[in-house]
C-alpha cells in the first residue's frame, strides 16, 4: 500500500496570509476537558463544546478569510489532537481504516457569526502500539547501520539518548505497522493510504498537503 505524509496546509503565499487555528476559549469547562484530552484520556461522554472561533497570529480582521475542512489548533485547544475537522471529512473519514486509538469530540464553529458543526479529533493515541518494533529499523544520522528494537521502551530510550549527544533523532528507514491502515501515525508523520487521499481529493475535502515519503512502510 502507498502512503504520504498528511499535513495542513497552514501559509497561503500567493494571499500573503495564514490560516486561522480554532480556539475553544469561550468553550464552558474548555480547559478542564481539554487537559484530560491532552493526557491522552478518552472522554466518551464529553458534552458538545460549544464553540470555537478561528484565531492567527495575523491581525484580527483576517482570522476568519479562510475556511478549512481541516485545522490546527491553538490557544485553549487539547494538544496532541492535531485536527479540527469538519462534519463533511468526519464521515468520510469513518468510511476508512483508521488506526487505533483515536476519538472524535463534537464542537460548534462560530464562522462568519454563523455556527458550523466540527469535531476535534483525538489522534493519534499511542501510536506506538500499532508498530512491530522488530520488523521496524532506523539508522544513526550520517551512518548507514540499521537498528530495530524490541518494544516502543527501546526504541524511545535510543532516540533520546541520540538527540542527548547529537541534538539529531533517529531516522526512520522502515516502518512496519500491525494491519494495513488507511490513516496512520509514526513517531514523525501521520501517513494517509493512497485510497484515502484520492478520496479527499474527489469529495473536494479542503485543507491538505500530501508529501511524498522516504522510508518504507508496510504491514505484517
Amino acid at each position: 500500500m502507498k502512503y504520504y505524509k498528511t499535513k495542513i496546509k497552514r501559509i497561503f503565499d500567493k494571499e500573503n496570509k495564514v490560516l486561522g487555528h480554532a480556539n475553544g476559549e469561550f468553550v464552558p469547562n474548555g480547559a478542564f476537558y481539554f487537559d484530560r484530552i491532552r493526557k491522552d484520556e478518552i472522554i466518551e461522554d464529553a458534552p458538545v463544546f460549544d464553540y470555537f472561533h478561528l484565531q492567527s497570529f495575523d491581525k484580527k480582521k483576517y482570522w476568519e478569510w479562510r475556511l478549512q475542512d481541516v485545522h490546527g489548533g491553538m490557544g485553549v485547544y487539547p494538544s496532541g489532537a492535531f485536527w479540527y475537522i469538519s462534519d463533511k471529512l468526519k464521515s468520510l473519514l469513518e468510511k476508512f481504516k483508521i488506526a487505533p486509538k483515536y476519538h472524535f469530540y463534537e464542537t460548534r464553529l462560530l464562522y462568519k457569526e454563523e455556527k458550523f458543526k466540527y469535531w476535534i479529533f483525538q489522534f493519534p493515541i499511542d501510536y506506538f502500539q500499532n508498530v512491530n518494533h522488530e520488523k521496524s529499523f532506523y539508522s544513526i544520522p550520517d551512518e548507514n547501520i540499521l537498528l530495530n528494537f524490541k518494544n516502543k521502551e527501546e526504541f524511545l530510550a535510543a532516540n533520546k539518548e541520540e538527540f542527548r549527544k547529537t541534538k539529531r533523532e533517529l531516522i526512520t528507514k522502515k516502518i512496519c505497522y500491525l494491519e494495513n491502515y488507511d490513516l496512520v501515525a509514526n513517531d514523525t508523520d501521520i501517513l494517509c493510504s493512497e485510497h484515502l487521499k484520492q478520496a479527499i481529493e474527489e469529495n473536494g475535502i479542503t485543507g491538505f498537503e500530501f508529501f511524498d515519503i522516504d522510508y518504507e512502510v508496510v504491514a505484517e
